[in-house]
This record gives structure tokens, C-alpha cells and sequence, in this order.
């Protein structure tokens, strides 16, 4: 049985409260006979929006680590602190699993793989760092770790079957929408996409992302072609960076998301998924075109876009647009 350690930075990846993140995790880290040895949290639990979900926290035995904002980074040294120790007080660890998106524990991913030990990110797409994420092993958005369980939806059964039972790979003129998409994103928020983190971004915002879906023998040889179908191209002064051809940022949501926000209220009430999922059915969409084989990861996907919000209650998941 491998064993492993789950450090959190709570005040970077902060789920809500009500969700069932906490279960979903635990349900995901410990498949194929893996088992939470250590599990920490780091944050300033006097604040009002951690408190609510640090008694979810203690319920599932994690341990709080207390760290006052009273200087800047003060919660990632801490926890670089405790998990380099791990290393060598504990080295039947097999994998670290960092809570974060942060780049600032790029240099504990590098220490971790040089001890041999296996590394996994999971990290809020909207605010993690490409660059952090392209050092670990293996790396999520916190709002996929339940995608793939089985949960209690009002989506019904057929509503999923119409959709395709089947994953479905991103189609090639998707993906390359999805290409332009990323460099537009990193460049609104004010990253420098290079054809590395380009790669990263793309998987965020669609896990089902392979460019060997495609025939290509490499990534690089997925993005030149993309370049060529896009508006994207080469930074003449560094070839490893990508730019917009008319050095502007320009909008570049893929066309699944535009038919999913014209089945919400601009109101912004709250609608069931089964709802929003029928009117798409009523506009005679099929998901699994655009690479979703279920209405929920689609719903994920907007909202690492920050295009729509998300909440459970009753037993039933609603959706709505965001405000911005």
C-alpha cells in the first residue's frame, strides 16, 4: 500500500464550505490501494471565510496548522517547512500531494522529485501557476476531483445517454480553439505563454486535451500547426513564447460555452443542471462533439473560466451565470 501526505494552502484553493470536495478528495487519493498517512492545512483560521470550513477540516482529521497573516508568504514557508521535514522524518511517504496553484513552491516540487518522491498538484485553474504545475508529476483542477465519481445529480439518466456514454477526445478544430484560448487567458493575466505552459493551461481548462489524439508525434509539432490555423505565432524576440499575430487581446471563448450561457438567466437566478442540459438538448447540441461525454464536466469547465458558479443543496447541483 503506498502511502502519501496531503498539504493544503487553504487561502489559494478554498472550496466552499457546503461543497463535497472534502469527500471527493479522499474517495480520489486513496483509489488503488493508496492511503492518507498525514494530511495538514495551512491558514489563517481567524479569518471569517475559513472558519465554516475548518470544522469540516477537523471532522476529517486534518491537522490545522495555524499562521497568522502578520508577514507576506508566511503560510507557504510554513508548510515548505513541513513538508521538507516530512522527507526525512517520514520516508515511507511515497507521494506528496500539494493543495495549491502557487508558484512560490516550485523549488519544494524540484527538492521532493529529488528525493524520489512522486508529486500531485491540484490547484484552482483560475489562479494557478503553468509553471508550477509542468514540474509535478501529475496535476488537477480541485473542481474535477469529483467529476468522474458517482454522485447524486438531478441530471437524469437519459439526459446523460444522449450525450454519449463514451469519453470523447476534444475534436481537432476544438482543440485549436482551445490553443488560442489558453494564450488568451495567460495574456489577460498578465503571464508570459510559453509553449510549455501553453500545454498546461490547455489540460486545465479540458482534461481530455491529447494532441496524439490527432496524429501528431509531439506537442510542438500540434502547436505549429495550431499557430497555423490560429491567430497565434512565435515571439520573433523569443521563439519559445507565443503572442496574438495582432498584439492584441481579443475574446476567444470556444463555442460550447456561448450556447451554455444562452440556456441561464441574465438575470443570474440560480437553474438545475437538468434544466440548463434539456435547453442545450432543446438547441440540439451534443456535447460530446465539443469532447464532454458529461453535462457536469462541462459545467466545470465554465466555471474555471469564470463564466458561471456552482452550488448543492438539497440534493440537487444549480447553476448559474457569474456576475462579472
Amino acid at each position: 500500500m503506498q502511502q502519501l501526505a496531503v498539504l493544503w494552502d487553504i487561502e489559494n484553493v478554498t472550496p466552499q464550505s457546503n461543497s463535497s470536495f472534502l469527500q471527493d478528495l479522499f474517495d480520489f487519493l486513496e483509489r488503488d490501494d493508496c492511503k492518507i498517512s498525514s494530511s495538514l492545512c495551512f491558514g489563517d483560521w481567524t479569518r471569517f471565510n475559513l472558519k465554516r470550513i475548518s470544522t469540516t477540516l477537523f471532522e476529517k482529521n486534518f491537522e490545522l496548522i495555524h499562521v497568522p497573516q502578520a508577514r507576506k508568504n508566511s503560510a507557504d514557508i510554513s508548510l515548505i517547512t513541513h513538508a521538507t521535514e516530512m522527507i526525512f522524518i517520514y520516508p515511507h511517504l511515497h507521494r506528496f500531494v500539494l493543495i495549491t496553484g502557487d508558484a512560490d513552491f516550485r523549488p519544494l516540487l524540484q527538492t521532493l522529485r529529488k528525493h524520489g518522491k512522486e508529486t500531485w498538484v491540484i490547484c484552482d485553474a483560475g489562479n494557478a501557476s503553468e509553471d508550477l504545475l509542468a514540474l509535478a508529476d501529475r496535476y488537477f483542477d480541485y473542481r474535477s476531483i469529483g467529476a468522474d465519481i458517482s454522485d447524486v445529480s438531478d441530471v437524469s439518466d437519459s439526459d446523460t445517454a444522449s450525450q454519449g456514454e463514451i469519453a470523447s477526445a476534444v475534436t481537432k478544430e476544438n482543440a485549436f480553439q482551445l490553443f488560442q484560448e489558453a494564450v488568451v487567458l495567460m495574456l489577460k493575466q498578465k503571464k508570459t505563454p510559453s509553449l510549455g505552459s501553453v500545454k498546461v493551461k490547455m489540460k486545465l481548462l479540458n482534461e481530455n486535451f491529447d494532441e496524439r489524439t490527432y496524429g501528431y508525434s509531439g506537442w510542438k509539432e500540434f502547436a505549429m500547426d495550431a499557430m497555423r490555423k490560429t491567430q497565434v505565432t512565435l515571439d520573433p524576440e523569443n521563439k519559445n513564447n507565443l503572442l496574438l499575430k495582432d498584439n492584441a487581446i481579443e475574446e476567444s471563448l470556444p463555442e460550447i460555452f456561448r450556447l451554455l450561457l444562452k440556456t441561464l438567466p441574465k438575470s443570474g437566478d440560480w437553474i438545475t443542471f437538468s434544466r440548463s442540459s434539456q435547453l442545450l438538448n432543446t438547441q440540439q447540441v451534443n456535447i460530446k462533439q465539443y469532447g464532454y461525454n458529461r453535462f457536469k464536466s462541462l459545467i466545470i469547465d465554465a466555471e474555471k473560466r469564470n463564466l458561471v458558479e456552482t452550488k448543492y443543496e438539497d440534493m440537487t447541483w444549480f447553476v448559474r451565470r457569474t456576475s462579472s
